[in-house]
């Protein structure tokens, strides 16, 4: 199964009760994220989680990678050496990392702290599998994050990659670090871009980003190019003068897959009845619901059909009916065959209600799709789409798809939530 699920949290030891003794009140909102994203990752039932944490052993160039046949710790040094962890290495994954990963460093030890804080929290939820203990790279993160997506895609496990970093040390005069204006404006620039322009935040200025006083920034990078997802910030606060973030970055969804089952059913046997339809028991198939079916190979487009009202009794129908449409009768693309079907990569984008505005001013590119309609002619634009920054860029191809160069349009927008293999 692979990859199924990408995640980034913080790692302040007085969120573990034990340690906090009621002061981990203060970070309520981080607590209360922390608990459903362990929650999340043991009814996804992963069965190694890979963690990456900035206080491991760290090299300047490089990656080290913890070699024991099982990792411990406990929380001595901050007056809970009661709140002790041990859990059994994936020894599998380790020799996959030592053997195609670059300049890897074979470290021992125990689990710093980094690491603890979110392995208590997911030993919390119930669960209690095997692990793989990376220090957080001072160069390269986004090269380790897309190789290590890469080495366990296809693989038969279900693995979870936890990026494990704060934000800014400097967000308040007395916080670890005082205060610097670059702290929140780092944080800021962070937080928004995750729920807009993902690729950005590796390109953020240096010096902000050193001003900043930061420990997890490249952490957050290297899962961010793991595997693409739809980033859901579960909470962001700063109550001590230092950033918490806790963020769902990517997780598997069982749309596009189904959408890849009905394609090739189709391209192989031609009749995609054939299949039996996924638990109908499930809400996310059962709603009717108009959607987008997207295909890419290489990054870039290959195919994308979809309906903005629905047509079929349920979204599994949707799904199926708009992912045949997207491989065999998008007219800009010739149709998909057979056997580029494992090059593709597919997604679902599942559209909310059409809703009528008053004007571009009620329309924002990351967060809304936009129909524009004219006597007859109409355009669909979908959000959140690479290279489309602006309202009136949105607009202006919404208008070039329907043939509209001018007069009066109607507006429409919708959300959309993108769903990703």
């Amino acid at each position: 199964m692979s990859l199924v699920y990408s995640v980034f949290v913080p790692h302040p030891p007085l969120l573990v009760p034990e340690v906090g003794r009621g002061e981990e009140r203060k970070c309520q909102a981080s607590l209360d994220a922390y608990r459903e994203i362990a929650r999340r990752l043991s009814q996804a039932e992963v069965e190694t989680v890979i963690l990456v944490s900035p206080h491991a052993q760290l090299i300047k160039d490089g990656i080290t990678l913890t070699i024991e046949d099982r990792v411990q710790g406990d929380f001595s040094q901050f007056g809970a050496g009661q709140v002790n962890l041990s859990f059994a290495s994936d020894a599998g994954i380790i020799a996959l990392f030592k053997e195609h990963l670059s300049r890897v460093v074979p470290v021992r030890g125990g689990i710093d702290h980094g690491a603890f804080v979110p392995l208590y929290f997911l030993h919390e939820a119930g669960w209690n599998r095997k692990v793989v203990l990376l220090g957080m790279p001072l160069e390269h993160p986004e090269e380790y994050g897309k190789l290590m997506g890469q080495i366990l895609e296809n693989l038969p496990g279900r693995y979870a990659l936890v990026a494990s970093g704060d934000l800014s040390h400097r967000l308040k005069k007395d916080g670890p670090y005082g205060f610097d204006s670059a702290g929140p404006e780092f944080d800021q620039l962070v937080v928004n871009l995750l729920q807009r322009d993902t690729k950005k935040i590796a390109v953020l200025p240096d010096d902000l980003v050193e001003k900043a006083g930061e420990c997890g920034y490249r952490s957050l990078r290297l899962a961010l190019a793991a595997k693409e997802g739809a980033p859901e910030i579960l909470s962001y606060e700063g109550p001590f003068g230092v950033g918490y973030l806790v963020a769902d970055l990517y997780h598997a969804s069982s749309l596009p897959q189904w959408a890849r089952r009905c394609l090739t059913t189709y391209l192989e046997k031609g009749n995609p009845g054939l299949l039996d339809l996924p638990d109908m028991s499930s809400a996310e198939f059962a709603v009717r619901r108009g959607c987008f079916v997207t295909l890419k190979q290489d990054g870039n487009l290959r195919g994308c059909i979809g309906t903005t009202e629905p047509w079929q009794e349920n979204l599994a129908l949707e799904i199926q009916h708009n992912a045949i449409a997207a491989g065999t009768q998008d007219p800009r693309f010739r149709p998909v065959r057979v056997e580029e079907i494992d090059s593709l990569s597919i997604t679902v984008d599942v559209l909310g209600e059409l809703e009528k505005i008053a004007g571009p001013e009620e329309l924002d590119p990351w967060r809304y799709g936009v129909v524009v309609r004219q006597r007859g002619k109409s355009g669909l634009l979908l959000p959140h789409l690479e290279g489309v920054d602006t309202v009136a860029d949105q607009i202006s191809i919404a208008k070039q798809k329907a043939g509209i160069s001018d007069g009066i349009t109607e507006l429409w927008r919708f959300e959309v939530k993108r769903h990703y293999e």
